[in-house]
């Protein structure tokens, strides 16, 4: 479940408007953000890069976040979790975030990612494919109880089986927003060039062994001739 273990993220109240002073903020490793949410105005701010990158990394995507807002002695305090990001498309970069106030009294949807364990029947014995369709869903829940992650074990998937949304359990008082008909997992056989793949390598295995004994072959009739 998700915590606020004191995770706190400072952040500035932005002056400047525009792409310009956007991609100034950002030469000196600070993103555009925003703050919005529980009946307040929202405020637009900046945050330190890889401050934010480290919470993301060291408490995922979904922890509750003490996030202080303002400038010198004018500050404010809300809790919040990450709403939106927005990365560079080519370095995956963080270019700009949204932080959503939440009360810990009230539900709030949120997504969470899907994992799955084990490794399915049909990939062990019939060199079949795990496909993952769905990477997350979204979930309804208060904001100390939203899942790490939510899991479904796929040992017993043969090919041509499938899982969805309906197939996945959650704990505690947690509700899967996301449309039960929704696929997440699916086994499919292998692909023709995964097939034509390993039949090249038989051939080719095949000939190795074949090489020596034509070669063998070829000295034993010299021989034979020359005597």
């Amino acid at each position: 479940m998700a915590g606020n273990d004191g995770v706190s993220l400072q952040a500035a109240v932005r002056t400047g408007t525009g792409k310009g002073d956007a991609r100034r903020m950002r030469r000196t490793g600070r993103i555009p953000a925003v703050v919005y949410g529980d009946r307040s105005a929202p405020v637009a701010c900046s945050v330190d890069a890889k401050e934010l990158s480290t919470v993301l990394h060291e408490h995922g995507r979904n922890s509750l976040l003490s996030l202080v807002v303002g400038n010198g002695d004018e500050q404010s305090e809300d809790t919040a979790i990450v709403k939106e990001l927005q990365r560079h498309p080519v370095d995956g970069h963080l270019l700009h975030a949204d932080f959503y106030r939440i009360s810990l009294t009230q539900k709030i949807v949120v997504e969470v990612r899907i994992e799955s364990e084990g490794i399915p029947a049909g990939v062990r014995t019939e060199g079949g494919i795990l496909e993952q369709l769905l990477h997350q869903l979204e979930v309804s829940c208060l904001p100390a109880e939203i899942p790490e992650s939510i899991s479904f074990d796929v040992t017993n998937l043969d090919i041509g089986d499938s899982v969805h949304v309906s197939d996945l359990s959650v704990t505690g008082d947690v509700e899967i927003v996301t449309d039960g008909d929704r696929s997440v997992f699916v086994v499919v056989p292998p692909s023709i060039s995964q097939v034509e793949e390993e039949e090249e390598e038989v051939l080719e295995e095949d000939e190795e062994m074949q090489e020596p004994e034509v070669i063998e072959r070829g000295k034993r009739d010299e021989e034979e001739e020359e005597e």
